[in-house]
């Protein structure tokens, strides 16, 4: 035992050692949405704290890189990445769009797609069977967000707020019928920042027959060693789940 433990060290320092060589770098660039993410990302203290940055330390520290994160407005981040200037974007959903214009990583959580509505204006609910449903109502969202894993169409959503507050607020100005969420970021803000997006009679729904969405990271193809950092992260990121590792991360800021 003591002879496979010792060759496994070996060979996982070695591959350490290649992928550092390989990378050529010392640094990671990181953006992610300045409106706050959590309990992934979001700022707290003056610092960026959450599940994603311990994801990355968990990855790439060993490596000997150091790691800055800003959270700029999603879309400046977004377009940031794309022109290399950040080096990854963090928790963003599946498009086909994004597919094209970044470089994915393997998933590393998933969030339940909910719609939330007022029980004020709707004290019955909403007669929701299906996702398409939602089509049908004024349904609002964020600027820069891709509904699509929600299953609803995207071109449809009014992504008229910039944070949760305004759509808020939009909704219970009766400019929105529903705005969507997912239902562990409501979750977050509320454990890591006290903040309760659904006071005053709001309610969370999981929109039905929708699975859990997965997320990635969106690593720019504007820098030259784009895929070996996603050959790391991925490899990596296998590891963590299996061995329970990125559970007891997310347990770390909420249960």
């Amino acid at each position: 035992m003591r002879k496979i433990i010792t060759v496994v060290i070996l060979f996982t320092g070695i591959f350490l050692s290649i992928w550092t060589m390989a990378l050529e770098r010392t640094s990671l660039a990181i953006c992610g949405d300045g409106g706050g993410w959590p309990p992934y990302h979001f700022e707290k203290e003056r610092k960026v704290i959450g599940y994603d940055i311990d994801v990355l330390e968990a990855i790439f520290l060993p490596l000997g890189l150091t790691i800055t994160v800003d959270l700029p407005p999603w879309q400046r981040c977004l377009r940031e990445t794309k022109l290399g200037r950040y080096d990854i974007a963090l928790s963003a959903a599946y498009s086909e769009e994004r597919d094209k214009d970044y470089i994915l990583t393997d998933y590393y959580y998933t969030l339940q797609p909910s719609y939330v509505y007022s029980s004020i204006t709707y004290p019955e609910g909403l007669p929701i069977q299906t996702a398409q449903d939602l089509d049908y109502l004024r349904t609002c969202g964020l600027q820069g967000y891709n509904y699509t894993g929600f299953g609803v169409d995207d071109s449809k959503v009014r992504k008229n707020g910039r944070t949760f507050d305004q759509v808020v607020k939009m909704l219970e100005a009766n400019r929105c019928d529903v705005f969507l969420a997912r239902h562990e970021i409501l979750a977050g803000f509320k454990a890591s920042e006290g903040i309760d997006h659904l006071a005053n009679g709001l309610k969370s729904v999981s929109i039905p027959g929708i699975s859990g969405d997965k997320f990635h990271m969106l690593i720019s193809r504007s820098i030259p060693d784009g895929l070996e950092l996603k050959s790391i992260f991925d490899q990596h990121i296998k590891q963590l789940r299996v061995s329970g590792e990125l559970d007891r991360i997310i347990g770390k800021y909420i249960e």
